[in-house]
């Protein structure tokens, strides 16, 4: 499945402009990433994280606010990507995580921790009556494969294109067993969900892909299809399990087969895990004759277990209102920004997770987000917000954290209208 691209192109203008004052802000990060490229092939090691000329070196966070090696503040407008929804070094997730450290963090048996994390993730998801751990949402996308596999007697998966489920096999867009049908459509699905399907991974929303809801008629339309055909719906709710209690699942009144989690149930530390039904989960036990065999040395981790728990017992309904209010008020202050220097502009969103897309309409699938990527746009937006201030993805993604006051989301929305008003005068255009 293809991204939106992490570092867009970049208009003439803007590099000769834009560009010397971010490498004149920035002589800390050029030095930290030279020395990191000497040792880190491109001098980062998780790609999404690189933009050109080099990417701002951040030395440390705290709520809202982030720091980088030059000792410049920024409003943090990413939050790792939506794992840090109470904002960076959330303190009682940090202390919980603290805690476990003088007491041993890691065992070769079960833990308690792991144990109320468990609980507290059924309690909340009513499709979820038992979980598994893994180390992160890659691993747990893999393990939902294997496990629909074994569970079906069949090869295949159906994903969507601009869907993201990991950075390994099998979910990879070119693999010999994934078959990819546009997102949206179901009758790309009806086409495609043929009796060698094993299992239909879907997003609530594109997130690596723009951001994207999924149209509610559309996927209870694809969970109803995958199992008269005898497939599993497996939902990928690792960046949209924040925007409800019980996950996007519960908001769209869907049942998933399996549920893949990760990011926000570790609380910033990694973590991954698949909910699911008894019947199905019990392959994974060391009990079953015949099951799934799955070991990881790190499985629920201690750490992420402790600071998870308090970080969703923290993620309630009232927050995640607050989050979803402060959400809508920025997308709607970011378009007014750009309509009022004619820059066209669409904001896609879902729940707290945010796209600024440089398009008169939103986009419904990955082939319209590419689209509009693929323009100079996108690129001078991110420089001209990092001169400003405030730290968000360079593919126009925002993700907003319970750290993010009223001035805050105010700084935000000032920041954009700068940053639209900056690129109206240096007329860069799609």
């Amino acid at each position: 499945m293809t991204m939106l691209a992490a570092h867009p192109p970049q208009h003439p203008a803007v590099l000769e402009t834009l560009l010397a004052e971010y490498r004149a802000r920035t002589t800390g990060s050029a030095t930290a990433f030279r020395r990191s490229a000497a040792v880190l092939p491109g001098g980062e090691t998780r790609n999404v994280t690189y933009y050109p000329p080099y990417p701002v070196i951040l030395a440390e966070g705290h709520g809202s606010r982030l720091l980088d090696v030059d000792g410049t503040e920024y409003l943090d407008l990413v939050n790792n990507y939506t794992s840090l929804v109470h904002g960076n070094a959330y303190p009682p997730a940090m202390a919980a995580a603290a805690a476990v450290l003088t007491s041993g963090a890691v065992f070769p048996s079960p833990h308690e921790l792991q144990l109320e994390l468990a609980e507290l993730l059924a309690a909340r998801i009513p499709s979820v009556q038992r979980v598994r751990f893994t180390n992160s949402g890659t691993e747990a996308s893999v393990l939902a494969a294997r496990l629909a596999q074994r569970a079906t007697g069949r090869g295949r998966l159906l994903l969507f294109d601009g869907a993201y489920h990991g950075s390994a096999p099998p979910l990879l867009a070119d693999g010999p067993e994934v078959v990819t049908v546009p997102y949206n459509d179901i009758d790309a699905v009806r086409e495609a969900l043929t009796e060698d399907i094993a299992a239909v991974f879907a997003e609530p929303f594109l997130g690596a892909g723009g951001v994207i809801p999924g149209r509610p008629e559309f996927l209870r339309a694809v969970a109803e299809l995958a199992r008269e055909r005898g497939a599993l719906f497996v939902l990928d709710e690792v960046q949209s399990l924040r925007n409800s209690v019980g996950g996007e699942q519960t908001r769209l009144g869907l049942h998933p087969d399996l549920t893949v989690m990760g990011k926000v149930i570790g609380g910033g530390m990694p973590i991954g895990a698949i909910g699911g039904s008894e019947e199905l989960l019990r392959l994974t036990a060391a009990t079953t004759d015949g099951g799934l065999a799955h070991s990881g040395t790190f499985n629920g981790h201690l750490t992420a277990a402790a600071a998870g728990t308090v970080t969703l017992r923290h993620l309630d309904a009232p927050a995640i209102d607050r989050l979803d209010r402060a959400a809508h008020r920025l997308a709607d202050a970011i378009t007014a920004a750009a309509v009022r220097v004619g820059i066209p502009a669409t904001v896609t969103r879902a729940g707290s997770i945010l796209n600024v897309h440089f398009t008169p309409t939103a986009p419904v699938d990955a082939e319209q987000a590419r689209a509009t990527a693929s323009t100079p746009l996108l690129g001078a937006l991110h420089l001209a917000l990092l001169l400003d201030g405030v730290y968000t993805t360079p593919r126009g993604m925002i993700n907003l954290s319970t750290a993010l006051d009223t001035d805050s989301l105010d700084r935000a929305a000032q920041a954009y209208a700068n940053a639209f008003q900056r690129m109206a005068e240096m007329e860069v255009t799609p």
